[in-house]
């Protein structure tokens, strides 16, 4: 390779860091923390490949007499140049984030370490909204808690079900992805739907065109989000509605 392929290639790399950035697309990837050093990098890459292309010009000989071209780096062949196409793809085609389609890796996360007593008392509201990782926590904590004691409400895609629900199952999980740093180390949270008054007839999980997002109102089964069912609740449902994808996409 070059040193002026690679001048274009570290140019590629840092103008996807900043783009993703810009456009607000790093959130498919990593935390909204990581923003200023994604940003930071793009730039750094950016103005390191523009020093060393400068230098390089400044540097470099004249063309000898018989037109031979005498820096030592020659010119790239087709095959380095085909290095820039996939960086440049991402330019210009930027990956969505992970989704249902990820969740056959992942299975059932284990409840993480509870920051919240199991006791704390729930949010004012007639349903208060609660992260799905927040709800994993409290019941692995407590699963006889405040949690099981009134309605909440919960966000995240609807998927078929990892395990045998109890009685009464749709054979349907809400689900979410949850990421400690970056999308490398993602995990999903999920809680069992049950629905004895069938509000959720004709629901299925998302396709070819993407997850299907949706709020669900409802309560928890006390005694469930135990090991005994792999730390995923059951959700008896009182209502529900479709929603647009969530930004960021997933919890923290």
């Amino acid at each position: 390779m070059t040193r002026d392929t690679q001048h274009v290639l570290l140019v590629l790399v840092g103008g996807v860091l900043i783009k993703i950035v810009l456009d607000g697309s790093y959130l498919r990837y990593v935390r909204p923390w990581s923003a200023t050093p994604v940003l930071v990098a793009g730039v750094v890459l950016v103005a390191v490949a523009l020093v060393a292309l400068v230098r390089d010009l400044r540097g470099r000989p004249p063309t000898g007499d018989h037109g031979h071209d005498h820096h030592p780096g020659g010119r790239a062949g087709p095959a380095a140049w085909l290095l820039v196409l996939p960086v440049l793809a991402l330019l210009l085609v930027v990956p969505p984030a992970l989704g249902s389609g990820a969740l056959a890796g992942f299975g059932a996360r284990a409840a993480p370490t509870v920051a919240t007593p199991a006791d704390e008392p729930l949010p004012p509201g007639a349903a208060p909204a609660l992260g799905l990782l927040d709800v994993v926590s409290r019941t692995a904590a407590d699963p006889h808690g405040p949690v099981t004691e009134r309605e909440i409400t919960v966000t995240g895609f609807v998927a078929p079900s990892v395990a045998t629900p109890p009685a009464g199952p749709t054979g349907l999980d809400v689900a979410r992805l949850v990421i400690s740093c970056c999308a490398a180390d993602a995990s999903a949270v999920r809680l069992h739907l049950d629905d004895p008054s069938g509000r959720l007839a004709g629901v299925v999980p998302g396709g070819a065109e993407g997850d299907r997002w949706v709020t669900i109102r409802g309560r928890v089964v006390a005694g469930t989000g135990t090991p005994a069912d792999g730390h995923v609740p059951t959700l008896s449902v009182t209502g529900w509605w479709p929603v647009a994808t969530p930004d960021p996409v997933y919890e923290y």
